[in-house]
């Protein structure tokens, strides 16, 4: 046993020993081979420097979340402001100029010969719009229109009135902070007064109404979402129309019709658009809108009452937005009814001031 023992010692430390003994037989490097390995060491550092430049100029290139959230807000800019809210303390006034086209056609009776008489509306408004962000996801609105009108009617008469409109005020809520690409959307109620002429208070032979004559409030909500390359964004909408002031008018209509009463109908409408950056300073977009309005009830002396109907209107709407200055974005829009033969010319200039 003894003997094996000590043969074991011996061939553990001859196999330790091996490696040392087979280094030291080997020949040393030559001065060309250690140059070789210097050499091949420089280009493979030569080769990973380039590496790490171009993995930070790929950083470099790469649009940070602020970068998109901007860009998206910038191309929605262009579309109306109710799809993003503006930082807390920020006073918004746009300035829109629309003119609007609607062409139509009434039959009446001259002598007992029915004739046709085409009629022509032009309508020009000029409107003030003012918002301030109370919060950084709460802002109030104001608007106010004032409307030129003018009619053609056949080839010898004609009206023009020129007044103020209806004036609005509202208030939105975006009630969710989100990042860039998430769902974007804001909530929102508006109130309409009946500032401008009103159509149950004027002589229509001799006069034109700049406003509905009627109060109402709304209730919408403003969505967007980013889906590159394009932003998608979108409205659903309610009105509801009063009528505390549409009662006991004694309306003359006509000599033998005189309106009490007006009960209208609510209104449902939505749209839905696309906008694409087509470069820093220019965007465009397309949008789908469509309404719905419930059927109104007039009441006249000595008559029972009448129904007007459901009504609906269906538009389809290209504009271009042009980004003038870092803080300015001017859009151009266009819009023509499907359900009528009517267009619309619409241009707006926004401006922010931060208080």
């Amino acid at each position: 046993m003894k003997y094996r023992y000590a043969a074991a010692i011996v061939l553990i430390c001859l196999i330790f020993s091996l490696p040392g003994r087979i280094l030291a037989q080997e020949p040393e490097a030559k001065p060309g081979q250690n140059q070789e390995l210097l050499d091949r060491i420089d280009a493979l550092e030569t080769h990973l420097k380039r590496l790490e430049e171009e993995s930070k100029a790929r950083k470099s290139l790469e649009v940070t979340e602020e970068e998109k959230v901007e860009k998206e807000k910038e191309v929605l800019q262009a579309v109306g402001r109710e799809y993003s809210l503006s930082p807390k303390g920020t006073l918004g006034v746009d300035y829109s100029l629309s003119y609007g086209y609607s062409p139509s056609e009434t039959l009446y009776t001259l002598n007992e010969v029915l004739q046709l008489k085409r009629i022509s509306n032009h309508t020009i408004t000029h409107t003030i719009a003012t918002s301030y962000s109370i919060m950084d996801n709460l802002s109030t609105s104001l608007n106010i229109p004032v409307v030129y009108r003018y009619n053609k009617m056949g080839t010898d008469d004609e009206l023009d009135e020129t007044d103020i409109g209806d004036i609005s005020m509202g208030i939105a809520l975006q009630p969710v902070k989100t990042r860039a690409g998430d769902f974007r959307y804001t909530v929102s109620l508006g109130a309409v007064f009946p500032t401008g002429r009103s159509p149950y208070k004027i002589n229509p032979d001799t006069e034109l109404s700049t406003g509905s004559g009627k109060y109402s409030m709304s209730l919408g909500g403003s969505f967007s979402k980013q889906v590159d390359p394009v932003v998608m964004f979108g409205n659903l909408g309610y009105s509801h129309t009063f009528n505390f002031n549409l009662k006991d008018m004694d309306y003359l209509v006509s000599s033998a019709y005189t309106l009490q009463e007006v009960d209208p109908g609510d209104t449902y409408s939505f749209s839905l658009g696309v906008a694409y950056a087509l470069s820093y300073q220019t965007s465009m977009n397309m949008s789908f809108s469509y309404s719905y309005g419930k059927s109104s009830t007039l009441t006249y002396k000595s008559l029972d009452p009448v129904k007007t109907g459901d009504s609906t209107s269906a538009s389809m709407g290209i504009g271009v937005g042009f980004k003038v200055n870092p803080k300015t974005t001017v859009s151009v829009s266009v819009s023509h009814s499907l359900t009528s033969q009517g267009f619309s010319l619409t241009t707006r200039v926004p401006f922010d001031f931060v208080l």
